[in-house]
């Protein structure tokens, strides 16, 4: 409770005693959900169903220093699931009263700086790990040095990551280097990305190329992403592996209506059991379960995302009024493993969802989903999974 006393007093100060030298503004966002799941991750049999209540406050700070300068800061308080052992209350005692500390938690907090010819400069921990369209992602946050440059061809992008520090022992560091571009040629954008990580941790450093290109059309919108990546180490008991994927997606707007395709493919190493992951961000098109809970994946057992894989998916939107949409998501992913021992091999999964959200106001706004996913793993499974079942209706505010 110590540190949220003390953040509550520092929030207050800053926001009001510095407030003559500085422009302080404060927005934020906070959801209450409830869902109800049936085997939630596409994996069990004979599985009881549950539900449960989740929420999050998330507050965004800015102390605007002068016209080219400023400091941001992004907090995060009480993101769990009501009642849980795990997030106590202030009723709680002994060793679960440590864990309210845990809740609130400081996300992001980095400084930036433009200069006079518009390059700028952002130092901190920050938002890392996204690009483009989220395929092949695993957003989060990092330390992270970050500068952008206008050029006449778009503008420049170029980071230097930070992922582990070991101090005195420097063979024991992960440093990751990006060098970027956002472009625009009339109606098309182009983003390159170069990723070089050098892992002295593990011993497995990797290259990685990532182009996108989006556009339109009239009433036609599309976008593709290409990821290939490199992974090569000086250990001879480590095998050089290298991985592709790529996704297309394209809709088309008719007045009110919405409707789009997406196809996505991530390779398979057979030489090392490894396949290209699709990222737990990536949920093009609206989908509720698969490649989120619902996953289907080789190599990476803590992933819940899909990997080494082809997807096809159909989803579409349609605005009712100014405050009501509804929409709908069908897709169907088909296992790339080629492991005759793997349960991956000639595995597949698929899923129907709905969802549909009504602003109440422009400030607060109510969601419903609900999704249906089944896995059908290939012939080494000696399981059959039952289907999973996700229904969740949440109100959010934002401010």
């Amino acid at each position: 409770m110590k540190k949220l006393i003390v953040l509550s007093l520092a929030m207050l100060f800053l926001g009001a005693g510095i407030a003559s030298a500085t422009d302080f503004s404060l927005t934020g966002s906070y959801f209450v959900r409830g869902t109800y799941a049936e085997n939630k991750d596409g994996r069990d049999t004979d599985t009881d169903g549950f539900g449960d209540y989740d929420h999050e406050l998330s507050l965004d700070a800015n102390w605007k220093i002068d016209d080219t300068s400023r400091v941001f800061a992004r907090f995060e308080a009480r993101d769990d699931t009501w009642a849980d052992s795990a997030n106590p209350t202030e009723g709680s005692s002994g060793a679960d009263l440590a864990n309210l500390d845990d809740n609130w938690v400081v996300e992001q907090v980095w400084g930036t700086h433009t200069f006079a010819n518009g390059a700028d400069i952002q130092v901190g921990l920050m938002s890392a790990g996204a690009w483009a369209y989220d395929f092949g992602n695993e957003g989060g946050e990092a330390y992270r040095i970050k500068g952008t440059m206008p050029m006449a061809f778009g503008t420049l992008i170029g980071i230097l990551q930070k992922n582990k520090e070991s101090g005195e022992a420097d063979n024991a560091d992960s440093d990751t280097y990006y060098l970027g571009l956002v472009s625009k040629l009339g109606n098309v954008n182009f983003k390159p990305l170069l990723v070089y990580s050098q892992n002295d941790d593990t011993e497995v450093d990797s290259i990685s190329v990532d182009i996108a290109i989006d556009g339109t059309m009239g009433n036609i919108g599309w976008e593709v992403e290409g990821v290939y990546s490199d992974f090569s180490s000086d250990n001879p008991a480590v095998a050089d592996f290298d991985l592709h994927g790529i996704y297309g997606n394209v809709w088309t707007q008719v007045n009110a209506l919405k409707v789009g395709a997406l196809a996505a493919y991530g390779s398979y190493d057979e030489d090392s059991g490894n396949g290209f992951q699709f990222g737990d961000d990536f949920a093009a098109g609206g989908a509720l379960l698969l490649g989120d809970d619902v996953f289907l994946l080789n190599g990476d057992a803590d992933a819940n995302d899909i990997q080494a894989a082809t997807l096809f998916a159909v989803y579409a939107s349609y605005a009712v009024n100014n405050k009501l949409t509804l929409g709908a998501y069908l897709g169907y992913a088909d296992s790339n493993v080629d492991d005759a021992t793997s349960i991956y091999d000639d595995a597949n999964a698929w899923e129907v969802s709905v969802n549909g959200s009504y602003k109440i106001t422009s400030n607060v706004k109510y969601s419903v989903a609900a999704g249906i996913a089944e896995v059908d793993l290939g012939p080494a499974a000696t399981i059959d999974p039952d289907e999973a079942i996700e229904i969740n209706h949440k109100l959010s505010f934002s401010f």
